[in-house]
């Protein structure tokens, strides 16, 4: 996993300085702009998957915000990315085996599904990473009872096991996010399956599997798109759904391309 993700930053470094022709107004207008885990900043103290990273995706222009939950002992839903709260938090505590209230006491700014949805949906669209094992559906359908799937969230997955046991929500609302070397399996599955759609990192998908999912009628996003170049190499491709860890400079280059 280290040789990929550095791979993955010599790629990315080479795609942020290579030129691409400039796209046009309206595929800027297309756009549509996913802060991953929020506008974070750790320069300005904006911890990813928190109301401040989601506010400042909202004051920012995003058209969504994509954030992880995971379930308490309780069935309390919590936006966080990591099973536990050692890495944002300094915490020791694992959040499948801790109640609600253990985890608001530790980590006051961690985020329940719920506060989101009353603060940010409708505002924005929402992309739900359900972190596996997921066993939780009933408090997820009544966290999200307020919004309309598919028209306000869609609900991710790396594990392709977990959607068949979703139940309480339409296919077209489920979206895969394959990693390195089964991004041609999942885009079939979604077919098969009826899904919503495939979200990858933007130069795994090739452009046959994105014509295969246009044609029926499924949702392609791609990230991490965090510079001009990559970014115009996908509008170039005509994508419309881009996830960005860099948000600000993002929005800065779509603002531009719409003069």
């Amino acid at each position: 996993m280290m040789i990929l993700s550095c791979i993955e930053k010599l790629v990315d470094a080479w795609f942020a300085v290579l030129p691409r022709p400039r796209p046009d107004a309206a595929q800027a207008a297309n756009a549509r702009l996913i802060a991953h885990r929020g506008a974070h900043d750790y320069s300005l103290n904006i911890i990813e998957n928190s109301d401040a990273a989601f506010e400042r995706a909202a004051s920012l222009g995003c058209w969504g915000i994509e954030f992880d939950v995971h379930a308490c002992a309780d069935d309390v839903l919590v936006v966080n990315h990591d099973p536990t709260l050692n890495r944002l938090w300094q915490q020791n505590i694992t959040i499948s085996t801790s109640n609600f209230e253990e985890i608001r006491a530790a980590a006051p700014s961690v985020p329940t599904l719920k506060e989101v949805v009353a603060r940010y949906g409708k505002k924005m669209h929402l992309f739900i990473e359900l972190k596996a094992p997921f066993t939780a559906e009933e408090a997820l359908a009544e966290a999200l009872q307020p919004l309309i799937p598919c028209v306000d969230y869609h609900l991710l997955s790396l594990d392709e096991t977990l959607f068949p046991r979703l139940g309480l929500f339409p296919g077209a609302s489920l979206l895969l996010v394959p990693v390195h070397n089964n991004v041609a399996k999942f885009c079939n599955l979604s077919l098969k399956n009826h899904y919503g759609g495939v979200l990858a990192h933007y130069f795994l998908l090739r452009n046959q599997q994105i014509q295969a999912l246009r044609a029926e009628n499924q949702m392609v996003g791609v990230g991490f798109v965090d510079s001009k170049y990559s970014l115009y190499r996908e509008l170039n491709r005509g994508l419309q759904y881009f996830f960005s860890n860099n948000v600000a400079a993002v929005s800065a280059v779509l603002r531009d391309l719409k003069k």
